[in-house]
C-alpha cells in the first residue's frame, strides 16, 4: 500500500542498465533500500529528485523485507550549495555514511533523521562543515560502544586543563598523568576544549563555529583515530574528504 514520506536521500547505485538501487533515510520508518526501475533512462521524470543528499516528501511502498519503490515525489530540496561546493558536499555524505554504518536498515531512526537534517542546514547557513560533522561523529560513538570521556581526566577527575586525550584510557589525560601514556595524541588544547563542548551541546543550540586550521586538524585527527582503532571503521567517504584536504593544502601552498 502506498504512502506519503519525508526522506533525505543517502546514496545511490547502478543497477543492472537501466535501473537504479536508491538509499534512502526515512523520516518514520528509518534506511530503505528503493529499487528505481528506468531510474537512468533519460526519461525517468525524478532524476534531479532521488540525487544524493536530495531532501524531499515522496510517495511510495515502503517493504519490511526486500526492496521498497517510490511511486511519486511530492516536493524536494537540494541547495545549490551542496551541487557546487565539493567540500560541502563530502561532509554531508560522511555524516550519511556513519548513519549506514551505525544502524541496521528498517530500524526507526527519526531522532536521527532529524540531526542530519539540521546538521546539513547548519552546513549550508555557514557553519564550519567539519566542526558539524565532528558533532555528529562524537554524537555516534556510543552507538558503536565507545564513551570517551571529554571533559575531565579521566585518573583523578581533575576539570581544569591542560588536558591530552588519551586513546588507551578512551579519555583526556589532566597534565599530572600525562606520563600513564607515553602515546598519548599530544592534542592542541584548543581541539580538546571544542570537542568537549560538542559532546554536550545540542546541535540546535550550536549558532556559531569558527575553527582555526590547527583546530580543525587535531579535532579530526583524535576522532579519526578512535574510528579507526576503536570502532575499526574506514569510510571511503571520509578517505575522499582526507585527499580532497591535501589537494587543497596544496594549492594554497603553490599560490603563496
Amino acid at each position: 500500500m502506498a504512502e506519503v514520506f519525508d526522506a533525505i536521500v543517502m546514496y545511490q547505485r547502478d543497477h543492472k542498465e537501466r535501473d537504479l538501487m536508491v538509499k534512502m533515510l526515512t523520516k518514520s520508518q528509518g534506511k530503505r533500500m528503493f529499487y528505481i526501475r528506468n531510474g537512468k533512462s533519460r526519461r525517468y521524470p525524478y532524476a534531479a529528485e532521488i540525487l544524493p543528499l536530495t531532501q524531499g516528501t515522496y510517495e511510495g511502498t515502503l517493504q519490511q523485507t526486500g526492496f521498497s519503490f517510490m511511486n511519486e515525489v511530492k516536493r524536494s530540496y537540494l541547495p545549490y550549495v551542496l551541487l557546487t561546493d565539493v567540500a560541502l558536499h563530502a561532509h554531508m555524505t560522511v555524516i550519511l555514511s556513519l548513519i549506514d554504518a551505525a544502524f541496521v536498515d528498517n530500524q526507526p531512526l527519526e531522532m536521527w533523521y532529524e540531526q542530519v537534517v539540521m546538521a546539513k542546514q547548519k552546513m549550508v547557513t555557514g557553519l564550519d562543515p567539519q566542526g558539524i560533522m565532528n558533532y555528529l561523529e562524537i554524537k555516534l560513538l556510543p552507538v558503536f560502544g565507545i564513551t570517551p570521556i571529554w571533559d575531565h581526566c579521566v585518573i583523578c577527575g581533575r576539570e581544569q586543563g591542560p588536558f591530552d586525550f588519551s586513546e588507551h584510557e578512551n579519555g583526556v589525560l589532566c597534565m599530572q598523568h600525562w606520563e600513564l601514556d607515553p602515546y598519548r595524541m599530544h592534542a592542541d588544547p584548543k581541539a580538546l576544549y571544542v570537542l568537549a563542548q560538542l559532546a554536550v551541546v545540542n546541535l540546535s543550540q550550536l549558532n556559531q563555529l569558527q575553527l582555526s586550521a590547527a583546530t580543525r586538524r587535531d579535532m579530526g585527527r583524535i576522532l579519526d583515530q578512535l574510528y579507526v582503532e576503536k570502532v575499526g571503521l574506514q569510510l571511503k567517504a571520509k578517505k575522499f574528504l582526507k585527499q580532497l584536504a591535501k589537494w587543497d593544502e596544496k594549492m594554497r601552498l603553490s599560490m603563496a
